[in-house]
Order: structure tokens, then sequence, then C-alpha cells
């Protein structure tokens, strides 16, 4: 039993990310919108399919494994955790229905809902959810950040899970809310089954169940008619989830155009990732609505710190001396409202923001970048960048970059590959030295994938360690924003990325789309076809 705990109902939990670092003030920051009242929301009408166009084949199904954004959004119906983020980044409670913590934070009891059913008929129960974290705690990219700290995970009844800490885990819930890499819960012989290696089957307790994934041409959800709902309102990934399409098509179109162009003439209802060159044509098309997606994602460069040329750190300085970052983002976005020159990891308006390390950011100095790399010792060798044309971002960007530094004497091998194949090489150390991608907001810096030591690029030094494990411990919210100032401080230093700035991405869909709202990972329940 515990001694001397606080419980937390579901009221509770709307201050529960401001203990974490991410207060309810971010709301007015634009992040989200709030849901229409029902009183005022017309019935909504079920039935119909949903035809998705993204950009590509998924690399892999298991969104524990991965942080890859294509799989997450396919798999965002399909599965659940404990615990989701709202409109407002607030921790709110999914298959929990209540937690208690101890006074020493070192441990936490989570009460479960009863009767939720799994897709595959089973009941959800304790022992399913021990086996999902366990497997969480070893597989994600985040899971092992959290799992160093972990004592043990247990069951004490059917409905009750026990989580006991070694040390205190400030943002542990908004651990458990992040839909990336996600700790969401599954039978427990599924996990088990699976161990470190990849799913073989796709058993969750969301509103859509996985049907079938036919390569190179879809993946197919249906309704689960026995999904158990929440009774709050629909609020970002939490609340009340109803699936109103009885079947959802997600399609590979590789191209922009045709994903565009399928949008405009009724073949796709919604398209994501649209090249923000064509952002002002698209808000002038009567068949169309074009979505900014606000808070913004990070376009990033990540070092292999691992293996290779770029465990040099003179080196990794020396490119980024050498990069004209607003030359980078005005080639890849375009339109100055699409993109955000800024040195901060977190935007203005939220406890995050800070200008710490601006002194390295954005310094285009080629002088500087070549005396670095004359430090560094390096002698021509290229520098294998992993790119895509799949995301014109990535594509776009990485050509500028490549030339920047090619003027600053380095050889950059510029390997083009399909995204599948970029995620596929990215995980295997010898293969590569630099590649692009975005990581999507998050509300805690505890969640941003440069800090984790298990994401590829492989950031682990004794410095970071002890200075991102002291920042997770701690509990008093003004500690740890004076943390989070050091640490942005040391990844300017040490520099595991390369950070142009902040991008806002577009995505697409059929005008009017009852219940749609373009947010940051795609969310299709509560959305109606229109067919």
């Amino acid at each position: 039993m515990m001694a001397a705990g606080r419980r937390i109902t579901r009221r509770g939990f709307l201050t529960t990310a401001a203990a974490g670092g991410f207060s309810a003030a971010a709301g007015a920051c634009g992040i989200g919108a709030a849901p229409l009242p029902a009183a005022f929301a017309a019935p909504a009408r079920r039935g119909g399919t949903l035809r998705i166009a993204e950009v590509g084949e998924p690399l892999t199904l298991d969104t524990v494994a991965t942080t890859a954004g294509l799989t997450s959004t396919i798999m965002l119906p399909v599965y659940e955790g404990l615990f989701a983020f709202d409109d407002r980044w607030r921790i709110q409670p999914l298959l929990v229905s209540s937690y208690t913590v101890s006074r020493d934070s070192l441990t936490y009891t989570f009460t479960l809902r009863g009767n939720v059913p799994f897709h595959n008929g089973a009941t959800m129960g304790a022992d399913d959810v021990v086996g999902s974290l366990n497997r969480w705690g070893k597989v994600s990219a985040y899971g092992p950040s959290v799992y160093r700290n972990v004592e043990s995970v247990s069951a004490a009844g059917t409905d009750t899970v026990v989580m006991k800490l070694k040390t205190p885990v400030a943002p542990l819930l908004a651990f458990l809310a992040l839909s990336s890499g996600p700790a969401v819960i599954m039978p427990k012989e599924i996990a088990d089954a699976a161990g470190t290696q990849p799913l073989r089957q796709f058993v969750g307790t969301g509103p859509y169940r996985f049907v079938e994934w036919a390569p190179d041409r879809y993946v197919h959800l249906t309704r689960f008619d026995q999904y158990a709902p929440r009774t709050e309102p629909p609020s970002g990934y939490a609340g009340r989830k109803d699936a109103l399409a009885t079947d959802i098509y997600y399609y590979p179109v590789a191209q922009v155009e045709a994903r565009i162009a399928g949008v405009q003439s009724g073949d796709y209802d919604i398209a994501d990732q649209i090249n923000q060159d064509a952002y002002s044509a698209l808000k002038a098309d009567p068949r169309v609505d074009v979505g900014l997606i606000r808070p913004g994602s990070f376009l990033a460069f990540f070092f292999n710190e691992k293996q290779g040329l770029m465990t040099n750190q003179k080196l990794r300085q020396a490119v980024a001396a050498a990069l004209d970052m607003e030359s980078i983002l005005r080639a890849t976005y375009g339109n100055p409202d699409l993109y955000a020159l800024d040195p901060s990891l977190f935007p203005k308006g939220t406890p995050w923001y800070t200008t710490v390390g601006a002194s390295l950011y954005d310094v285009h100095n080629v002088d500087r970048a070549r005396e670095l790399a004359q430090s560094a010792g390096y002698g021509g060798q290229p520098i294998r960048w992993l790119t895509t044309q799949q995301y014109d971002w990535a594509f776009k960007s990485t050509v500028v970059a490549a030339s920047q530094l090619r003027l600053a004497g380095f050889q950059v091998d510029m390997q083009v590959l399909d995204w599948a194949t970029v995620l596929d090489h990215r995980a295997r150390p010898a293969d590569w030295d630099v590649f692009v991608t975005t990581f999507g907001f998050v509300p805690d810096p505890a969640l941003a994938l440069p800090f984790s030591s298990a994401y590829p690029g492989w950031w682990d030094t004794p410095t970071k360690d002890a200075l991102f494990t002291q920042f997770n411990a701690e509990p008093d919210p003004r500690k740890r924003v004076q943390l989070w100032g050091k640490l942005q401080a040391l990844m300017y230093e040490e520099v595991p990325i390369v950070r142009p700035g902040t991008a806002f991405s577009l995505m697409l869909s059929r005008k009017n789309l009852p219940g749609f709202t373009p947010r940051l990972g795609m969310v299709v329940w509560n959305v109606e076809a229109v067919r």
C-alpha cells in the first residue's frame, strides 16, 4: 500500500502537464482549437470511406519501435495509451480512470478503466499494460530514457498497475502520453512474443482496427464496433473518439503533385505533407481546404555520433559554422509566413523559449568553418548525407546545405533514397554521416528527439546524460526551466544536430470535410466520410 500519496481524478489531469513543464497558458499560443459545443453541432453522419494520400510506404507499422511520422499517423486510430494530450497539450486520461503518486514521487499507481476490449475480443487488464510498457521501455526511442529510472512495473490485481522508480521522473506522464514511439497498450501475449523484434500482429484498443497492409497499395483500417469510448468532449488526441467513417485507407502517393490533384479531383479526402510553395494557390482553390500546422516542426540535420566522420565534435561544429540558415529556409519553404528563423527549440509563449546558445546559431562563417575542419583533421572525405525526394523539404534543404558545405571545402555525397530506405539506413550506424528530418513540437523538452540516446544520431555524452537526468528528475518547474537553458546551450556546443529553424507544414483536405481539423498528427476519428 502507498503511504500518504495523492489521488488525481480527471479534473486533476488538467494541471499535470505543468508539473512536466508545460503550462495551460500555452493554449494562448494558438495550439489547437476548442471543439464545437455539442449543442450547436449537427448530428454526425456514419458510414462511408476516408481515403488519405500519404507521402509514401511505411517502413513498419510497429508504431512503438519507430518515431517515423508516417507510421505514427497510420496507427494512431488503432492504438491507445494510458494518457493523451488534448488541444492545449495538457495531459488527459485515456485508458486510466485515475492514478496516485507517492509523496516521494517514486511510486505511481494507475487504476485502469474497466471493460475496455482489444480488437481480438480480449479485455484489457493490468498484465497487458505491464507487458506493453516493458516492451516500450526496450524498443521505443523514448522508453529507455524512462526505464533507466524504473525499478519495476507490476500488476496489483486485474485493474491496477504499479510503477516504482529509482529516481523521480518529472515528465513521466508526458512520456506516456506522447504519440511518437508511443507507450501504447496491446495484449500481453503479442508484446511478449515480439519482444525487441518487430510486431507481427497489430491489436489495440482504438476506434479503428487494423485489417490489411498491401505493400505499395494501401493500409486498410475499419471501424471497431466494440470500441469503448471516453465520455469527455473530443480534444486533440483525448476525449471521446467516434469512428464515423466505416473504413479508412492510407495510400502511398510519393509525388506531392499527385496528392494535391487527388484531393482536388475528389479521389482523396485528405493529403499529408503538401509542399509549401503551393500554399498561396491552394488557399484560393474553392475545391479544397489547406491547413497550416502550428506549432511548427523543426527542420534538422542529424549527425551520426556513433560511427564515422561525425563522431568528431569539431567537425560537427565546422559544418554548423558553414551553413546559412536563412538561405536554407527560404529555398526550402519559400514563403516567409511558413518558416521562422529562431535559435530556440520551443516557440514563444511556452516556458521553454530561450535564446541561450544564439551566438552559435546561424554563424555562416566559411573561414571559421575551414579552421574548425582543419583542426578536426578533415581530409576531404565524403560526408554521406541521407535524403529523399518524397518530402519536398528534405530534398530542397539538403541540396542547399550541400552546396554551402562544398563552398566551404567539404565533400558531400548526397544519397537520394525513398523515405522507407532512409529510415532503414539511419538505423545502421555504418551507413551514414548525416540525415535530414523534421521533429514536431512536444510539450516538454524531455520528449525532444535530439536528447534521446536511443534515437539515430545517438547523442550520448557524459555531460548530456548527467544534465538530462538531472532535468528529468527535477520536480520544480522553475528549476527545470533553468536546466533546460543549460541543455540547449550544450546542444549548440556539442552539435548533435544542426537545426536551421522552424517550419509550418501543410495538410490538404476536401472542402468542408466534416469534423476534420489539421493538426500535428492526423486525427481521423470524429471525421465524417463524404460518401
